[in-house]
């Protein structure tokens, strides 16, 4: 991902059905709040991508090791591992459904797996957030336990689960 792709990142931003899952659909992106929010330089070691499904580019996601915060933020059990956690969405509402979703998990859990010599993969959906956990679901990914009152959406602290894939239980 670049900064060719703030046009793109600033459309899915402002389209209300994808901010009802990702940010909220009260807050307003500019093309200023794009750059700030997914360009900024300071990202250690994450990882930001265009997903593209038969040469159009539908989504955005991104991969980050957890580091000391993360573990205390989820009470999330530090064991020496290498853990990643990742958050995404497609934002072409007409590639919802497909099954898409699920595939680029499966491309980013087997790069993780053997270019990062992952442990397990972590991420916080919204419990409301039904088809996300699903498709989580259908790729190995199991509910941890409840994060309540865990992301402020909408004007709301909202629930969340989290989630973990991990490569041990999905051999």
């Amino acid at each position: 991902m670049g900064p060719e792709d703030a046009a793109l990142l600033l459309k899915w931003m402002t389209d209300m059905r994808v901010l009802e899952f990702y940010e909220g659909r009260d807050k307003r992106f500019t093309e200023e709040l794009i750059y700030e929010d997914f360009f900024e330089e300071d990202d250690e070691g994450v990882i930001k991508v265009i997903l593209e499904y038969d040469r159009r580019s539908i989504g955005y996601g991104q991969i980050y090791p957890i580091l000391d915060e993360g573990y205390k933020e989820y009470e999330y059990e530090n064991r020496n591992e290498t853990v990643y956690g990742m958050d995404q969405f497609i934002g072409e509402p007409d590639f919802w459904n497909r099954g898409i979703g699920a595939e680029y998990l499966r491309l980013v859990l087997k790069f993780l797996r053997e270019e990062r010599q992952a442990d397990a993969v972590i991420m916080d959906p919204h419990q409301t957030n039904t088809r996300a956990i699903k498709c989580y679901q259908k790729t190995g990914f199991r509910i941890i336990k409840p994060l309540p009152e865990h992301e402020l959406h909408e004007g709301k602290m909202r629930d969340c689960y989290l989630m973990e894939y991990r490569y041990e239980d999905n051999a």
